[in-house]
């Protein structure tokens, strides 16, 4: 009966921070992550006019865990680029990406995914392979 206890214990323990069947949650900011997916350049009406924005449309549904919204992961599909001041020449609409960064949850009027990466680097899929 022990053992049973002990490895019903241990499977939660390893499923903690898990979606079954998809993988492990992703954490906000300070943890660095890894993404992929294409780059999309979307408009957005502002009051100034119309902003561009970098979007990742990723490649599978990521889960995030951001406590101050949830106490469970939530899927999210595309996310706001931020902090990248200059586009390589290689990356083009549509241009399938890899972004390293740290994501944060939105708080501004001109973020508009639930959750923005930090970008740190981007790599091109021709890097990729």
């Amino acid at each position: 009966m022990k053992t049973y206890r002990f490895l019903c214990v241990a499977l939660c323990a390893a499923l903690a921070g898990c979606v079954i069947g998809e993988g492990r949650c992703l954490f906000i900011e300070p943890v660095q992550v890894t993404l992929t997916g294409k780059i999309h350049f979307r408009d957005y009406p502002a009051g100034e006019g119309v902003d561009h924005v970098p979007v990742l449309a990723l490649d599978r549904t990521a889960h995030i865990y951001a406590p101050a919204e949830s106490q469970s992961c939530m899927p999210v599909n595309d996310v706001q680029l931020v902090g990248w001041s200059e586009f390589p020449p290689d990356i083009v609409e549509g241009a399938h990406i890899s972004v390293h960064g740290s994501l944060f949850g939105a708080a501004d009027a001109h973020q508009y995914t639930r959750f923005l990466i930090n970008v740190g680097t981007v790599v091109p899929d021709a890097a990729l392979a």
